[in-house]
């Protein structure tokens, strides 16, 4: 006699209990919590990232919850460290995605590492808020479960571009870019417009995230006569870089991507970065009251990356107010936000599931702050 159907009565039995353990994303729909996962680099040089993501996460959960949450359920918060590392960020994508018990996603930090995660959490039907990563291209692919809060790198960057050449009639420009998704989609960006505005790139630099000795490219930024440098970084290489420029000799302006925009900068910059200027989306009515619940939370100044992790929060948790708090019905109401009220001002999803900004403010920093810029 054949054992053949004892087999897969048994095979059938293991699978049944293996989906009966796992459950399913419709699971949280159920429970008195709406369970958020963030994740970003929570350890290693880009680590202050991701404390502003959970920072600006817990405070908007904190206040949303003090006023009777969602419909009376509370937010809960979990972080995730993908330590800004594309194999990290797949992992840790999968064990979020398959913990039932979440019902959407944060972060992560760099396009890269987004684009690492994205696959994972739809294949899982998690929605993703994208909180800093910046290439154009993450919600340009037909993905239902990823949106974005923060800006696309083009509109800073040709923003940059317009106030260097067309404001300050700076024309010869040299650009120094990490050598990222991030960096080479900004520069492509950046580079276009300034020749567009009657503009020349006279050094055309990448690096990597890595470096630390940027003697080499200095040379080359000294033989190039450039009016104006524009850094496609985040803050630790930028003090780096300007610090050596300047200890070599070079005196030119510098301006930078907003990926610069934390205390970290200016305090470790010191009187290194005094002048640079960089911008930023414009602030909505509610960003002031958000920076001192912040300040009094933490005794420090909010970076962008705070408010727009705060921002993201807000909208998760209006999608689950709207629509309801399971997985899909967070996804379907976060496509249907039209003009809510936050620390960015009134946030619309447009047709790609990216937030719709038109405005930007140029800082600059005097006396070891990002102040506004005053032509």
């Amino acid at each position: 006699m054949s054992r053949r159907p004892l087999r897969w009565v048994s095979a059938l039995f293991v699978i049944a209990l293996l989906v009966a353990g796992c459950g399913s994303p419709g699971d949280a729909a159920d429970s008195d919590e709406i369970k958020i996962a963030v994740v970003g680099p929570m350890t290693g040089d880009a680590a202050q990232y991701g404390e502003d993501f959970t920072r600006g996460a817990q405070l908007a959960a904190e206040q949303i919850n003090a006023a009777d949450g969602v419909d009376g359920k509370q937010i809960t918060i979990v972080t995730f460290d993908d330590r800004n590392d594309t194999t990290e960020a797949a992992s840790v994508a999968q064990k979020i995605a398959t913990d039932s018990s979440i019902v959407a996603s944060m972060g992560h930090f760099t396009s890269s590492t987004v684009y690492a995660a994205m696959p994972i959490y739809k294949s899982n039907q998690l929605p993703l808020v994208v909180i800093s990563a910046s290439d154009p291209g993450i919600t340009e692919q037909g993905n239902e479960w990823v949106f974005r809060v923060s800006p696309t790198n083009n509109l800073g960057a040709e923003a940059m571009a317009d106030l260097i050449v067309n404001e300050l009639g700076l024309k010869k420009i040299a650009i120094f870019y990490l050598n990222t998704d991030f960096g080479k989609t900004e520069r492509e960006f950046f580079t276009a417009r300034v020749q567009a505005n009657g503009g020349e790139i006279v050094l055309d630099e990448p690096y990597q995230p890595d470096a630390k000795d940027f003697s080499s490219s200095i040379i080359k930024l000294k033989n190039a006569g450039a009016d104006a440098v524009y850094l496609s970084s985040y803050y630790n290489d930028a003090v780096l870089l300007i610090r050596q420029a300047k200890d070599a000799g070079v005196e030119t302006r510098w301006f930078t991507s907003a990926a610069v925009l934390s205390p970290q900068f200016t305090e470790i910059g010191g009187e290194a970065v005094e002048g640079v200027i960089t911008n930023r989306v414009s602030q909505g009515d509610s960003w002031d009251a958000v920076a001192e619940a912040y300040r009094a939370k933490y005794n420090d100044d909010p970076s962008p990356f705070v408010i727009y992790a705060y921002s993201a929060v807000q909208a998760v948790a209006e999608a689950a107010r709207s629509e309801g708090t399971s997985r899909e019905a967070i996804r379907d109401g976060l496509a249907k936000i039209q003009g809510l009220e936050t620390a960015l001002g009134p946030l619309t999803f447009d047709e790609n599931r990216q937030a719709v900004y038109e405005s930007f403010d140029y800082l600059e920093v005097r006396d070891g702050q990002f102040q506004l810029w005053q032509p």
